[in-house]
């Protein structure tokens, strides 16, 4: 799935934090939401093995922001892939950006 720093309430709370700027109250909230749909999402799937994480592509240059953002798509989407592509032994559950697990 594919979420946002804005879907964190430990980083839109920390005033230190990029995501603390961001004030879209839609957006913001559907990605908290997106979070907490993924962790019931994991926990169902587990038993299968079928793997359900949520991905933050980083401040990439879209319509959104202006194309202010310091990413390009292309690198971007390089977690999502790096996610997508992982094994049995994989994380599930988690809240993953480029470098690594993200806080809630």
């Amino acid at each position: 799935m594919m979420g946002s720093g804005v879907g964190s309430l430990a980083l839109i709370t920390d005033p230190t934090s990029l995501d603390s700027s961001v004030n879209f109250l839609d957006y913001t909230a559907s990605k908290v939401a997106l979070n907490a749909v993924m962790v019931s999402f994991a926990k169902e799937l587990e038993p299968f093995g079928i793997k359900v994480n949520v991905v933050e592509p980083g401040h990439v240059q879209t319509d959104l922001n202006g194309n202010s953002g310091i990413l390009t798509p292309d690198e971007g989407a390089a977690t999502a892939i790096r996610m997508a592509l992982i094994g049995p032994d994989g994380p599930t559950g988690g809240f993953f950006g480029s470098h690594g697990r993200q806080p809630w």
